[in-house]
């Protein structure tokens, strides 16, 4: 089953899970992966769905035992594991990365759809992340909304400031990259 057969069948049977209509186009993982180095220690990524963006950042010379990929569902695990058989796959929600992942990380990037999320489920997944993250380290997030997509109040509290890419028209729907950093 191709990746987009297999996003499709997830996507009719568990709609709450999948919020996007298709995978990310590969101009927008390029772009999500681009503050990947290849000296880094540790990345995360999260909600990793059929590896895109992942193939994105091993593209940028990321070691994959150096990648935890974070995924709610199963059977996009299981494409992980098969695809990217030496990076760590957790099948766990963003929020429990603090449970169970590795520390003084260098990125996070993120696929969760959080754009449409209740202030309390983002400050969770962002807490969670910045627990896990090196100081200044970026937080990277796709959206495919008009506006930011922490909302106002969640930014002020973690104390975030962000830089956004310009509009990516190559993706289904068009999306933007933020890259959001915790002020000193």
């Amino acid at each position: 089953m191709s990746d987009l057969s297999l996003f499709l069948s997830q996507f009719l049977r568990r709609p709450s899970e999948i919020r996007a209509v298709a995978p990310t186009g590969r101009a927008t993982a390029r772009e999500m992966a681009r503050l990947v180095m290849p000296g880094m220690e540790a990345v995360a990524e999260i909600g990793a769905g059929t590896g895109t963006i992942t193939e994105a950042i091993l593209g940028r010379g990321l070691p994959p035992e150096r990648l935890e990929l974070y995924e709610l569902n199963a059977a996009f695990c299981d494409r992980l594991r098969q695809r990217f058989p030496r990076a760590r796959v957790h099948n766990l929600p963003a929020q429990e990365m603090v449970n169970v992942g590795r520390r003084d990380l260098d990125a996070v990037i993120s696929g969760v759809p959080i754009l449409p999320m209740p202030d309390a489920l983002q400050s969770a997944i962002v807490g969670a992340a910045l627990a896990m993250m090196k100081p200044g380290a970026p937080f990277v997030q796709i959206t495919y909304g008009p506006v930011a997509p922490l909302s106002e109040m969640v930014r002020a509290r973690f104390g975030l400031s962000h830089v956004r890419s310009r509009r990516i028209w190559a993706n289904l729907p068009p999306a933007r990259v933020y890259v959001f950093r915790q002020e000193p």
